[in-house]
């Protein structure tokens, strides 16, 4: 599938979404801000897709960015990131995620009251598990948790890490 075919807009989101679900697709779903894409970001959605057919990735704007990480983020814009993970093997679709943050650090409530997919994924030392918890519950959607670790042969790292490295 080319790269932009996998980028899911506000105009054919419920048409693929339902097409996947006709099709007894298994859809999973992650979240986060990929400012400055690394290994163990690959990793984690090698994790994630274990879970499911499909994996669709909420993709935070650069306004979320900025208010989660600091005035100096993103690094990255969300055109690039957007278009980057899009890449990435085991991404199926990604979708831009603009709603107001609410607690929880939570910018993708529509989003997956829209999606409904089987599966919400995040690694287990995430800070807001308890409100992500609750938002599956209400929703009844599985939360699964993954472990932050990459394989022996890969360096741990962050985006932060990376970006300190950078500037410095």
């Amino acid at each position: 599938m080319e790269i932009k075919n996998k980028i899911l807009t506000k105009e054919n989101t419920e048409q693929i979404i339902n097409q996947l679900k006709q099709q007894n697709k298994k859809i999973g779903f992650c979240s986060g801000c990929f400012d400055v894409l690394h290994s163990g970001h690959a990793v984690f959605f090698q994790e994630c897709k274990k879970f499911a057919d499909i994996l669709i990735l909420a993709l935070g704007t650069d306004k979320i960015v900025k208010q989660l990480k600091g005035k100096n983020r993103p690094i990255n814009p969300e055109n690039n990131r957007l278009f980057l993970l899009s890449a990435m093997q085991d991404v199926d679709y990604v979708i831009l995620s603009d709603e107001p943050l609410l607690p929880g650090k939570i910018h993708y409530k529509k989003l997956l009251e829209k999606i409904k997919p089987d599966f919400f994924i995040l690694n287990d030392d995430d800070s807001a598990i308890k409100e992500k918890q609750q938002l599956c519950n209400e929703l009844d959607i599985n939360l699964e948790l993954v472990p932050r670790t990459v394989p022996d042969f890969l360096t741990p790292t962050s985006s932060s890490e990376i970006s300190k490295k950078i500037i410095s």
